[in-house]
C-alpha cells in the first residue's frame, strides 16, 4: 500500500454497472503519474488471470437486463471513435458532472473494461488505469510505536462515494445495455473470446461485496527499502486490489457503497425493478 491512491473503481464501475469502481480510484501507487503521452494506438490490457469464472458462460444475459423506455438506439461510433460518447453517457448518469478531472478520457471504454476485469486480482498494470489520481497523501497515525491507517483518511473519498451513491442507477445500467457492444468488443480483445462481460461484471461485484469489513483499525507497516505501507495483517495485505479499496474507504462508506452495488447487481442479473 503506498502513500498515492487513485481514482478508478467507483465511476468506472458505476458505467459498466459498477467499482469499484470499484476500487481503481483507490488503489495506491508509490507516486502520482504524469499526463499520459499522446498516443494512436490503444493501451496494451492487462494479461488475463486468474481467479477463474465462478459461473456458468451467459449466466445473466444481456437482453434480460431492464433499460429505460424510449432508450437511445443511435449507432455506436467505433471503439477507437467512443471516448467523448462513452464520456458524455457516463456524465449524464451521473447528472451532469464534469468527470474530466477524474477519468481518463482517453481509450476509455477499453480502459474501464481492463480495470474492472482487474479488481478481484492482487496486482494491476499501471497502463490500464481508467481514471487519474486523487489528491493529496495518505494519512497515517502512530502510537506506541505502531502505526495505523488514520480514520479520517476515508474523508478523501468522500466525494466520489457521495457522487457513486447519486447516480442514476437505472439510467446508468440503459447506458451500459447501449454500449455493450463496445464493452464486449474490448472485453475480448483482453483476450476473453467466448465470455460473456455481463457475466464477469457480476462476478467483479459480487466479489466487492464479498470484501472483509474489520471493526477495529488497520496497522500498517512499512515496505523495506520502498517509500510504502503495506498491511500489517498478511491476510489484509494479500487481498485482491478491489477488497484493499474497501479496506481503504473505512467502514461507513463501504457500506455505502456496498449498498449502490446491490442495487446496481440487480440490474445487471435481470432484475426488473417496481415502477
Amino acid at each position: 500500500m503506498s502513500q498515492r491512491f487513485h481514482y478508478g473503481p467507483w465511476l468506472a464501475a458505476a458505467f459498466l454497472a459498477a467499482s469499484g469502481v470499484v476500487a481503481w480510484k483507490y488503489y495506491p501507487r508509490d507516486a502520482a503519474p504524469g499526463p499520459a503521452p499522446a498516443t494512436s494506438t490503444a493501451p496494451a490490457p492487462a494479461p488475463v488471470l486468474d481467479p477463474a469464472p465462478t459461473a456458468p458462460a451467459n449466466a445473466y444475459p444481456i437482453d434480460a437486463v431492464p433499460v429505460l423506455p424510449g432508450a437511445d438506439a443511435a449507432p455506436l461510433p467505433p471503439l477507437d471513435q467512443s471516448d467523448a460518447e462513452a464520456l458524455a453517457a457516463l456524465s449524464a448518469a451521473a447528472g451532469g458532472a464534469d468527470l474530466g478531472g477524474l477519468l481518463r478520457a482517453e481509450f476509455l471504454v477499453p480502459r474501464l473494461v481492463a480495470t474492472i476485469d482487474a479488481l478481484p486480482r492482487k496486482t494491476v498494470t499501471q497502463n490500464v488505469y481508467a481514471a487519474r489520481p486523487v489528491a493529496g497523501t495518505l494519512v497515517v497515525e502512530t502510537r506506541d510505536g505502531r502505526t495505523w491507517l488514520d480514520p479520517g483518511n476515508s474523508a478523501r473519498y468522500a466525494p466520489a462515494v457521495a457522487m457513486f451513491e447519486a447516480v442514476d442507477s437505472r439510467r446508468l445500467v440503459t447506458a451500459y445495455v447501449r454500449f455493450y457492444p463496445l464493452l464486449q468488443q474490448a472485453y475480448r480483445d483482453l483476450g476473453v473470446p467466448d465470455r460473456p462481460f455481463n457475466d464477469r461484471l457480476v462476478e467483479v461485484i459480487d466479489h466487492l461485496l464479498a470484501a472483509p469489513a474489520p471493526a477495529g483499525p488497520l496497522e500498517l507497516v512499512r515496505v523495506p527499502d520502498k517509500p510504502r505501507w503495506a498491511f500489517a495483517d498478511p491476510a489484509l495485505e494479500g487481498a485482491s486490489v478491489g477488497h484493499k479499496a474497501m479496506l481503504r474507504l473505512g467502514p461507513e462508506q463501504s457500506g455505502r457503497v456496498k449498498a449502490k452495488l446491490r442495487e446496481l447487481r440487480a440490474l445487471l442479473a435481470g432484475q426488473r425493478p417496481a415502477a
